[in-house]
């Protein structure tokens, strides 16, 4: 009794975790662009390991004297580096995110109708990081 009692409120908790909307906060420019330095790398690493591994296949299927390893390198190579693909794709696409135009206010001045006061104008920006 006491199991499926337990049992029933666990699942009952599991369920409304499960359906229960959370808010977080939203991504900021530098959490996106840090983001997608981290895939880019980690894409890059995982495409030019797979190219380097299907290379050594390569090579040592055309060498008869080594032994039988050569399609594994070879196979898991190219596997390594469709892997790596989808994190490249990915981080180009959080860097466009992170990068993409922005509605603004933009300060402008105009002193000699309005008293040296700063009003604004809403203005579309784009940004570009220069890193």
């Amino acid at each position: 009794m006491k199991k499926s009692i337990a049992s029933a409120v666990f699942i009952i908790s599991l369920l409304l975790g499960i359906t229960c909307n959370t808010y977080g906060q939203g991504k900021t420019k530098d959490d996106l662009l840090r983001k997608s330095k981290r895939q880019i790398t980690t894409g890059s690493i995982l495409v030019g390991g797979g190219a380097i591994a299907s290379t050594a296949g390569l090579f040592m299927l055309l060498n008869e004297k080594t032994f039988d390893a050569a399609p594994t390198f070879i196979v898991t190579g190219l596997l390594t580096a469709i892997v790596g693909a989808p994190f490249y794709v990915v981080g180009q696409i959080n860097r466009h995110k992170a990068n993409r135009m922005s509605f603004r206010n933009e300060p402008i001045h105009i002193p000699k109708y309005a008293g040296n006061l700063s009003r604004s104008i809403p203005s579309i920006t784009y940004s570009i990081s220069l890193n």
